[in-house]
Formats: structure tokens, C-alpha cells, sequence
């Protein structure tokens, strides 16, 4: 564990600031003074508007974050203005409206509108690495390698040296929500935790039956009855006599691409191959029965229900199982049953991307060995949120989170999807409604920060929600070494394409980083993944990297703190996660910058010995100018959360910012706090203290005095004098 200096953390806070002089002249600048809230459609929905316009569409579909309890209100004036309703959240405040086109920005002007988003589709990011010199060979991962390896390295933040020492807080007593492109149901290190039981424990699709073009949703609209009967000139036996919904699932539809093939039985579409799969569904027993092998009989078929009541699993295609060189013959299914729409899902995952994440959050028993994710001993969630040929739509991304917040009965949840929009400020309404799922139903999300580094303010959303954990991608020199063949003069190393912050308005992003390079589960029908040309990889294994597979670093490291603290009794909000997590990460002195790592590398022991003290939280609203080209799109236009000045900074010129500190938590009366510097080299200069009394805005000044070009970035923390530090 890294040795650190006295850290009081209880009521601690930190607030990244950054200057930016790319240029040695003064840049023409806008008044910072006051501005009426931005309101409407961003410049990126308005161009989404703009495209859907051009293709002759009559309606566009919002994403709303309403102003907390207005959602009836918001719902008749949306009405009045031609839009219907096509999901709603009363919990969080939600809205998904279909709205004329005409009327977009109407509706976006809406006094109870607090965000809103036009509908789209998020590309998932291919992690698989590019090679740019020739490698050196290296020794591939075995059932031999041990459970501390720069393969997956979970040593890198404390892990797999926690488990060693906690054998019984292995993330046991934990569920993990695995949001993505769905986690692969036969991967033999994805079948049981450390104590035997079912690593798998729910898998749904969080798509939508009509609005997605997600081929897997099976129209039973038509019914049938008998022990024999005739469906679209083809004669079926059923499984009983009796009545039944019937429908087709196509594996030629061209929107079952990408990574599946259009192929679900694995037989390569060769001459004479079939690609209909007859679904029978008997609604009175809620049973599916999908006639895998194509002999027209279900009554040779397995009675499938919805996976959450029996774990039932269904494979399509009949070939032999994974070798070490040839995948396997079959894929495995769950079916989903929407009785409302009348509609059944046919289960499976549109990549690999969901596999990969979920192994290294908890994957045990990797190789037939040691070798195991972050958590082994924790089960999981799995959310299939993407399509096969494309992304994973926003509505998605909103409606299956706020399924797995309320209703997965998950601890922790990870998201490694994202991107870059054109104003990265938390305020667009999945971060606004993100942000209410983790604070209304307590639990914790990490996502990743994004792979569009290594520039300055290029965090993504929606890892820009200010109450969510996003992680950057470390590397350290080993794993460099084992999964790319190459070499590093340095042992702690950022990904080049890792995003940095900070957040448009001056918002702390990222909050760590972790490992984002890892050899990890896939689905075992696809083939292994050669690793940097040094060694191949059986099926079901590939080396990924990115900030796809950082989050899930650290949420299984998080996985790891709540196992703990479920065992012997201590807190563990949200808050006193992030806190903990945040306040014992070590900084990477020396080589990066604040903006670009954060708080530093997470640290899984280190955040144990402050959660275990049962830490008290103490919320702290910040407000400063904030002088960027974008800085007047600002919820509160040249206003945010940290300074942030990329316009106006001449070297050798000094000038002042003003925070406004607000402390809105943490008892009555006046706290003293004392202000420190990470990282600070000379750029910032405060007073030592600041006196905080409750709900009581207090003014603060930080003076800047920049003495080179290029960028400076320091932490400055708030700690509460009145209670104890933590030693390490």
C-alpha cells in the first residue's frame, strides 16, 4: 500500500482548477458577469434536429429531465404542443416524448424542463488494440498465473492483495450491474462466485420492442391453437395442446450483424442452412419455446421463462464445445417476455464488449486457474442496452439504468459506454438524471471517462455526472510488457487516448484512474484475441483496453469495499464510497497533471481504512467564473463549478478568481476548514482556512500567477479541522 501523509477525510472536499496557455498572448475574452441560465436545445440536438429534418422526418424524440415533481404539469404542456409520451419516471422526474419536429425547441423552452437531450444512437468504442512497432514475444496467461498478474492487473489498485488478505470480503454478499452489450452466459469463469454459487443472477434487454430496430424483439402479436397447428404455410407440433402466441425470429436480419454474423447457430449460413427460429409462448405459464433446432416440433424444446425465475438458458446451434484453438459451436439465449406489448426478446449479446467488462469486475477461476477479476466472489447484473450493427441509444442508457438502480437490487454498477459532446458540463439530462438514480436509490455508478485524450477538456459523457465515479485508463510498465510486447521507461503510465478533464465548467473529471489494458472474458463462440502479435489467446479470452476496462477495474474494486462493509457492519452510501475511494488514491506525482488523472490511481486498501471509520460527509456547493470559448453555454453562462480559464491567460500576468463555498450539509453552527494544494507548482496561491457556516454563501479567493505557457492544474482540498485524521 502507498504510504501517505496525514489525511483528514471526514468532511473532506476537493476542487480541480486549471489554467491552460497554449498561447503567450492575451486571447479576446467575453463579460463573466452574470447571465440568464441557458435554456433549449444544444447546439449538438440542434444539429440532431437539423439531420432528422433533412431526412424527411415529422417527429424527434426528447429525453427530458423535468424539475423534480413536475412531470404531470410538463406532460399536458408537451401535449398541448402535439407531443405523446412514450416513457416516464415519475421517481426521477423522466420523460421520453415524441414531439413534431417543428416544436423540438418549444418544448426544450419549457419552464418545467431542467435538461433535455435529442434522442440518439451512442457508438460503443471497439477496444481492441492497434499495434504500432513490432513487439517483443511474451508468455501467454495459464491456468499457472496467479491471482496478482499484469494480465488483469487488480494488484495495480490494491485488489487482488485485499481478497489475499480478506479471503471472506471478496465480494461475496455483492451484485454488480454490468451495463453494456450483455454478459456471455457460457464462459466457464462466468458461471460461479468463489463460494459456489450462480455468478449470473438476472439478464435482461433494456432495448425497445418498436422504437429500436433491435431484431431480437419478437413480435407474438398472432395466436395459434391445438397440438398441431399450421403458422405462415409451415406445420409446427406444439409442446401440449393448447393456446399459444407465435412469432419468427430471423437471424438474417441484416440488423443482427456486427460480431454475431447474422449467424446464431454458428453453422456459417452454409447451403441448406435455415434462418428462422419458430417462438411458441404460452402466456397462461408465462413459457417460451423457440424451436432451436428447426424441425418444426417444440415439443422436443425447453420450457423457458424470463431468466430471473429459473436461470433458464437456451442454445442455438448444436456444435462442439471451445477448444484451445476452435470456439464453440452454439450460442447461448435467455428469452424476456413483455406481456403488455406482447412481444419476446430473444437474449444474447450483440459483442463482446459486455463480457470482457463483466470478467474483469468479477470473472473466477480465468484459465482453469488463479487468475480472476477484481471481485471474484460477487454476482452479477447483466443490462444489454446496445444494438448489433450500431450503438446503444441514449433512452437506453436512461431507461436500463433506471431499471437497474430501482428495480437489478444491485450494490454497485458499471457503464462503460460513452462519448464526447459538444459541451461536457454535467448538466445534459442523463448526467442530471444519473446523478438522482445514485442519490434516490443508493448506488454507486462508474463509468468511463472516455477514449478521446490525451487534450484537455475531452471527458465524456456521461461520465460527467457530478455524483458518478469516472475513471481514466492507467497502465503500468509489467502489463505494458505482457499485453503489447512493448516497453516503458516509466512504471506509472496513462493511456494516451485516456479523456482528461475538466468538465466544460470547471467540474473535477476524471475522479481516478485505473487499469484500462486486461486480458478478459468474451463469449466463448468467438475466437481469441491475439495479443499485441506476441501469443494467441484460446476462445473466450481477448486483451481489450481502454477506459472500458478501467471502470470496471474500479468497480470491482468498490465491489470489494462493500463486501467488506456488508460483513462487519459499517456504512457505506454512495458518498461515503466516492469519499473514501477518492481521498486515499494515490496521486501520480511527477508525470501528469491533475486534469488528467484526478485524484490518482484507485487504491482498494487505502479506501477500506477510511470507509471502516464510518466517515461523515459534508456537501460543499462551489461557484467561479470560468473563462472558456464555451464558457457562455454554462447552465449559468461563465459560471461552474472549478476554475477552468482556457481564454484571456497571458504568461508572467497574474489576476484572481472567487470561489463562492456554500456548505450545505454537516450540522449547525460555523466550520472551520483548512485549504492544502495537490500538485501545485506555484501557479495558485489562497489563504490557509476558510470558516464555512451552514447554508451561508462565503467568498474566496484564489490569486493566479501562470510563468509558462501550456497547462497548469492543481487539487485544492477542503478539510474539516474538527475531526480526526486517518494515518497511513
Amino acid at each position: 500500500m502507498s504510504q501517505r501523509g496525514i489525511v483528514s477525510v471526514r468532511h473532506f472536499v476537493g476542487f480541480l482548477v486549471a489554467v491552460s496557455l497554449v498561447f503567450s498572448m492575451v486571447l479576446p475574452t467575453r463579460s463573466l458577469s452574470a447571465q440568464t441560465a441557458r435554456k433549449g436545445l444544444s447546439k449538438h440536438d440542434r444539429a440532431l434536429v437539423v439531420e432528422a429534418q433533412a431526412q424527411g422526418k415529422s417527429t424527434v424524440t426528447l429525453l427530458i429531465a423535468a424539475k423534480k415533481g413536475s412531470n404531470r404539469n410538463l406532460v399536458n404542456a408537451i401535449a398541448a404542443l402535439g407531443g405523446t409520451v412514450r416513457f416516464r419516471d415519475d421517481d426521477i422526474s423522466y420523460l421520453r416524448v415524441v414531439v413534431p419536429i417543428n416544436k423540438a425547441e418549444a418544448v426544450a423552452q419549457l419552464s418545467d424542463v431542467e435538461a433535455v437531450d435529442v434522442d440518439e444512437i451512442i457508438p460503443l468504442y471497439d477496444p481492441r488494440p492497434d499495434g504500432a512497432v513490432a513487439p517483443t514475444p511474451q508468455t501467454p496467461p495459464s491456468a499457472s498465473t496467479p491471482q496478482n498478474n499484469p494480465y488483469l492487473p487488480t494488484g495495480d489498485i490494491g485488489a487482488a492483495q485485499f481478497v489475499a488478505a480478506n479471503p471472506m470480503w471478496d465480494g461475496r454478499g455483492v451484485t454488480v450491474g454490468i451495463m453494456d452489450s450483455g454478459v456471455t452466459l457460457d464462459h466457464p469463469a462466468l458461471q460461479t462466485t468463489t463460494t459456489g454459487e450462480r455468478k449470473i443472477v438476472d439478464w435482461v434487454t433494456y432495448t425497445h420492442p418498436t422504437d429500436d430496430g433491435d431484431p431480437t424483439w419478437v413480435s407474438m402479436q398472432d395466436q395459434i391453437s391445438g397440438a398441431t397447428f399450421t403458422y405462415q404455410n409451415v406445420s409446427y407440433i406444439a409442446p401440449a395442446a393448447g393456446s399459444y402466441r407465435i412469432g419468427l425470429f430471423n437471424e438474417r436480419d441484416p440488423r443482427l450483424g456486427g460480431e454475431v454474423g447474422n449467424d446464431v447457430n454458428r453453422d456459417r449460413n452454409l447451403a441448406g442452412s435455415k434462418g428462422i427460429f419458430a417462438v411458441l409462448w404460452d402466456t397462461a405459464t408465462n413459457n417460451v419455446y423457440v424451436d432451436t433446432n428447426q424441425n418444426n416440433s417444440f415439443a422436443d424444446e425447453l420450457a423457458m421463462t424470463d431468466y430471473r425465475v429459473r436461470y433458464d438458458i437456451g442454445y442455438f446451434g448444436n456444435g462442439p464445445v471451445a477448444t484451445a484453438t476452435t470456439p464453440a459451436g452454439k450460442m447461448p439465449f435467455v428469452v424476456q417476455t413483455d406481456g403488455k406489448n406482447k412481444f419476446v426478446n430473444i437474449g444474447i449479446v450483440s459483442g463482446a464488449h459486455g463480457s470482457h467488462v463483466a470478467g474483469i469486475v468479477a470473472a473466477n477461476g480465468m484459465f482453469g486457474g488463479a487468475m480472476t477479476g477484481a471481485a471474484p466472489g460477487a454476482k452479477l447484473v447483466s443490462v444489454r442496452v446496445c444494438l448489433f450493427i450500431s450503438g446503444c441509444t441514449a433512452h437506453a442508457l436512461i431507461e436500463g439504468m433506471t431499471w437497474l438502480a430501482k428495480q437489478g437490487n444491485v450494490d454497485v454498477i458499471n457503464m462503460s459506454i460513452g462519448g464526447l459532446p459538444s459541451l461536457n458540463d454535467g448538466n445534459n439530462a442523463r448526467a442530471v438524471l444519473y446523478d438522482r438514480l445514485i442519490e434516490q436509490y443508493n448506488v454507486q455508478m462508474f463509468i468511463s471517462a472516455g477514449n478521446s485524450g490525451a487534450g484537455i477538456n475531452t471527458i465524456g459523457d456521461p461520465s460527467v455526472a457530478s455524483k458518478v465515479m469516472s475513471v481514466g485508463s492507467y497502465i503500468t510498465k509489467a502489463t505494458w510488457q505482457k499485453n503489447y510486447g512493448s516497453d516503458s521507461t516509466h512504471v506509472d503510465n496513462m493511456h494516451g487516448f485516456s479523456s482528461r478533464g475538466p468538465r466544460e465548467d470547471g467540474g473535477f473529471k476524471p475522479n481516478i484512474v485505473a487499469p484500462g489494458s486486461a486480458i478478459s472474458t468474451v463469449p466463448m463462440w468467438q475466437f481469441g484475441g491475439p495479443v499485441g502479435g506476441t501469443y494467441a489467446l484460446p476462445p473466450g479470452y481477448a486483451m481489450f483496453n481502454g477506459t472500458s476496462m478501467a471502470s470496471p477495474q474500479a468497480a470491482g474494486g468498490a465491489a470489494l469495499l462493500v463486501s467488506a462493509a456488508k460483513a462487519t457492519g459499517v456504512q457505506k452510501q454512495p458518498v461515503q464510497l466516492r469519499q473514501a475511494i477518492n481521498s486515499s488514491a494515490r496521486y501520480l506525482t511527477g508525470r501528469y497533471q491533475a486534469y488528467e488523472i484526478g485524484n490518482g490511481l484507485m487504491d482498494v486498501g487505502a479506501a477500506w481504512n477510511l470507509l471502516k471509520t464510518n466517515i461523515k460527509t459534508v456537501d460543499i456547493k462551489s461557484s467561479v467564473a470560468v473563462n472558456t470559448t464555451l464558457s457562455g453555454f454554462l447552465a449559468t453562462p461563465g459560471f461552474g463549478q472549478g476554475i477552468y480559464d482556457r481564454e484571456g491567460v497571458k504568461v508572467g500576468q497574474s489576476y484572481n478568481r472567487e470561489y463562492t463555498f456554500t456548505r450545505t450539509s454537516g450540522g449547525g453552527g460555523t466550520k472551520t476548514f483548512t485549504v492544502s494544494w495537490v500538485d501545485n507548482d506555484g501557479t495558485f496561491t489562497s489563504a490557509s482556512s476558510i470558516k464555512l457556516p451552514l447554508n451561508s454563501p462565503v467568498k474566496f479567493n484564489v490569486a493566479i500567477n501562470p510563468t509558462t505557457s501550456g497547462a497548469h492544474s492543481a487539487i485544492l482540498n477542503l478539510d474539516d479541522t474538527s475531526t480526526t485524521g486517518v494515518d497511513y
